[in-house]
């Protein structure tokens, strides 16, 4: 019965879920054409910005096209991009026009994304049950409000329906932190809740669980594995992540240095297995996860390597990024316009040897631009990250995207208390050594990340989905806790009552 109520319950959340983003895909792709038919504009072509809203969706369905057409891996007619963007996205991308043909309507990549955004919903689901150690019943209730927060909040909704490789890299994030969180715990760097027979036997219907003194190297290296070539798609998807694993991995492993594998709180009658951490094994999982992460990314890099003849791992952005994010005039939005000013001036009078690529001498020349800006006025770069980071995390967006009132409010009420919740769930997991504050990791990397390059709400999302676990995560600790206080009174109450019964008993004896 109880297995039946809780299939009811995701198939009920899952499919409210898809046609919330539904909705409001069709709802965007009416108010696109409207806005481009009222244009004074009679000149713009059918593919421009003001077909996806955003620009970098033109690039994006561009190399899709390439991607399904066997085309040259390239974008822009005039300049020829070649390394510019990773082929992640379009590869995603590409499988609707094999389907539908060159001229795929914008809507299918929409409810494309839709679909990324529904199983994101029960893959943090997924995630929170993984995480957490709590008896059955508690622990069903954090997955689920977690999961109930991910599927209505605007703007997980309204992300997964824009043209942009957002949605379909969470996804791969997602899987990526719950391959972390499983190595990391065969390692012995994060609490493994073990169970009595009783209480394996009644969560039987939930649990996929092993206990960790049967792991063997085998099961150590098909985790790597797995986590080798999640990581290459999350790399492929968006290069920024390409520095993610080994950060989380320096985090957690301090955090086992300093705090060690202890037992979680005594208010839940379950223990730990305390597995001995082994350099040896670390060493051989993190040798088997940079074989496989290069394997995956290996084509892409030969590909590089043979138009450039240097190692590009992922693109040739980083110049343009770095630039965007430093530079006189930066205020922490994007702007490329500076890009053909550079093309231009590199073209006129080359940075490098002319057997150089072209691209990677463009790209050499904005970073040291960037740099040289940097050396020059140290004080105004340390100001400008202040800015970018109140920017990522200000909770009334700054983008002329959502300039509406309407959309500002919506926006601001869902993630300011899902905000402070799941911080506050962070600090409380962390305090009682556990293994859920891992998901404040990504919040520190994007943090550092984006004080560097452009900032916006847009980069913040990866971070929602955790917090959305460890805010539910607060709230049923603080109900728990509070739960307990009436118990304790309660219970108090009554050994008072009955010892002054006894006391008057006596008494009259």
């Amino acid at each position: 019965m109880k297995s039946k109520t809780n299939s009811t319950f995701w198939i009920c959340l899952l499919l409210l879920a898809l046609l919330a983003r539904v909705s409001v895909a069709f709802y965007w792709e009416s108010r696109l054409k409207s806005e481009t038919l009222t244009s004074t504009s009679t000149t713009m072509p059918s593919n421009s910005a003001s077909r996806f809203f955003f620009g970098d969706s033109d690039s994006y369905w561009k190399l899709g096209q390439a991607i399904a057409f066997n085309r040259p891996y390239e974008f822009d007619e005039e300049r020829h991009w070649q390394i510019f963007r990773t082929p992640g996205y379009p590869a995603i991308l590409a499988p609707l026009f094999v389907l539908y043909g060159e001229n795929l309507p914008t809507i299918a990549a929409r409810l494309q994304g839709a679909l990324f955004g529904t199983l994101n919903v029960a893959l943090v689901g997924l995630l929170a049950w993984k995480l957490l150690i709590f008896p059955a019943r508690p622990r069903i209730w954090i997955v689920r409000l977690s999961s109930v927060f991910v599927a209505f909040d605007p703007t997980l909704i309204l992300q997964s329906i824009l043209i942009l490789s957002e949605e379909s890299f969470l996804t791969f994030a997602l899987l990526q932190n719950l391959l972390i969180l499983s190595l990391a715990r065969k390692l012995g760097l994060l609490p493994f809740p073990s169970r009595d027979n009783t209480a394996f036997r009644k969560e039987a219907v939930y649990l996929d669980w092993q206990p960790p003194r049967k792991l063997s190297w085998l099961n150590l290296f098909g985790t790597a594995f797995l986590l080798g070539l999640t990581t290459a798609m999350t790399i492929y998807i968006r290069p920024s992540w390409y520095y993610y694993l080994p950060f989380a991995a320096v985090v957690i492993v301090t955090f086992r240095c300093f705090t060690g594998n202890v037992h979680e709180t005594e208010d839940y009658h379950y223990t730990q297995y305390e597995i001995i951490f082994s350099w040896r094994k670390l060493i051989f999982t993190s040798i088997t996860i940079i074989i496989f992460v290069l394997a995956a990314l290996g084509p892409w890099i030969a590909r590089n390597y043979e138009l450039t003849r240097q190692f590009v791992p992922t693109s040739l952005q980083l110049g343009a990024s770095l630039y965007d994010g430093l530079n006189p005039s930066a205020t922490g939005a994007s702007n490329m316009d500076f890009v053909d000013h550079f093309r231009q001036a590199e073209m006129a009078n080359p940075s490098d040897s002319l057997d150089v690529h072209f691209e990677v001498r463009l790209d050499n020349r904005m970073k040291r631009a960037a740099i040289d800006w940097v050396k020059s006025d140290p004080q105004k770069a340390l100001k400008l990250a202040f800015i970018k980071i109140y920017r990522l995390w200000a909770p009334i967006p700054r983008e002329k995207a959502f300039a509406t009132p309407f959309l500002k409010l919506c926006l601001a009420a869902s993630f300011v208390p899902i905000f402070l919740l799941g911080l506050a769930g962070g600090i409380k997991s962390f305090r009682k050594r556990g293994a859920a504050w891992t998901l404040l990791i990504p919040a520190f990397y994007i943090t550092i990340l984006h004080s560097i390059f452009v900032s916006s709400i847009r980069y913040r999302t990866p971070v929602l989905y955790g917090f959305s676990i460890l805010a539910a995560f607060f709230i049923l600790c603080s109900f728990d806790s509070l739960s307990g206080i009436f118990n304790n009174k309660a219970r108090l109450t009554t050994t008072e009552n009955k010892t002054s019964s006894e006391t008057n008993e006596f008494k009259r004896i």
